[in-house]
Parts: C-alpha cells; structure tokens; sequence
C-alpha cells in the first residue's frame, strides 16, 4: 500500500505504520514554481491566486508540514544547478537524497572517493547533519550521463538481482522519464535514480514481510 499525503508523518501512530517513509522538501521557491505550473494549467486558478493561497498557507507549512521532515527515512530535495547556463531546465535538476540509519540503505561507501569509479563530480557520497542528527547524503547531479548511473545502478539491483525487472532502467523503460514543455518525453537521470532507490526499499520492505 503506497500513501500519499501532507500529514503522513504527523503522529507516532501513524508513523508507526510505514514501513518507508520518504519526504519531498523542494526549496520553497522550486516548490511554488511548481504549484503554479500545476494550478493555473489543471485547476483555472491564475498566477496571483496560487501565490496568494502559498502566502496564507505558509503558517501552516511552517507548524505542520515540514517539521515532519525529521521522521522521514529518505528526504528528497530536487535542486535547480548552479550554472547559469543551465538554469530554467527543469530536466536539469540535481537531487539531493538524504538518507537517515533509520533503514538499511545499500552500501554506497565506495563512491565516498573516487577510486574504482568513473564517477567525478556527477555522483557523490558525503557525510552531513539534517535536522541535528547525522545523515548520508547521495548528490546526484541532472549532467550525469547513463554510464555514472548503471554504476550506481548496479548497487542497488545486486542486493536484489531476481528483482532486477523492477529495479532497474534496462528492466523498466519507463524510469526517470518525463514529459517537457513541448509534449516530448525525455530522461532525468537524477530522477530515474530516486526512483530505483525508493523502489529498491519497497521491494525490500515486502523481501521482509514475506520471510516473517
């Protein structure tokens, strides 16, 4: 059972219940830029109405919504890059993944350098503290081409080759894909691999249920 909602996290019982917790924490102003496109092109509303709907909700957000940030195993941070000449591309976002010992994540240690890998900067490993505790964080950045991701990949799908089908982007045609401004569908790396990671735990969490 996949739930999906604001307050998911908000109280012990509930929390009580995933067995995956994943928390989408866009920057605010990504955040808005995405309400509107959605609002004004699904819902009828115009630009002025959805910024003025964010400003009175903003309380809310604040109290509620993101303090939840802290239960979650995996926080998701899609993040415009920092080049100029590549900003305004959606399909070139970055992610940031921070992921919590909450749950056993797949060992990613060997990208904390470089060594064996072809990686460079595209894909990265590092230490940090969200919300006061330690974390891993996995960077991911929207110009790594499709060697750097197999590589990371192949991390996941070994831990559960016999669920490569599902978890992999030779298996499923459909990962990372997305549908630009003028209709075409074309691939966002960074997403395909947020995706497979999310993936890879859910199968592990019905792994376990079933050997229970």
């Amino acid at each position: 059972m996949i739930v999906e909602g604001l307050l998911g996290y908000s109280t012990k019982l509930a929390r009580s219940a995933y067995d995956v917790k994943v928390y989408l924490a866009p920057p605010e102003d990504l955040r808005a830029k995405w309400k509107i496109k959605r609002d004004t092109r699904k819902r009828g509303y115009t630009d002025e109405q959805v910024l003025e709907a964010l400003r009175r909700r903003e309380p809310d957000s604040e109290a509620f919504i993101r303090p939840q940030r802290q239960w979650a195993d995996i926080v998701v941070s899609f993040i415009p890059p920092s080049d100029e000449s590549e900003k305004g591309n959606d399909l070139l976002l970055n992610v940031e993944l921070v992921l919590r010992p909450t749950l056993p994540h797949p060992d990613f240690t060997h990208i904390l350098d470089d060594t064996g890998n072809d990686l460079g900067d595209a894909i990265r490993l590092t230490l940090a503290r969200d919300m006061g505790k330690p974390v891993d964080v996995l960077r991911v950045d929207g110009h790594a081409n499709e060697n750097q991701v197999q590589q990371l990949e192949r991390i996941l799908c070994n831990e559960v080759p016999y669920l490569g089908q599902f978890c992999s982007l030779e298996g499923n045609q459909d990962v990372g894909k997305v549908v630009g401004t003028t209709g075409e569908t074309l691939q966002s790396y960074p997403l395909a691999l947020t995706q497979l990671l999310v993936t890879y735990h859910v199968l592990k969490a019905v792994d376990r249920s079933q050997r229970r």
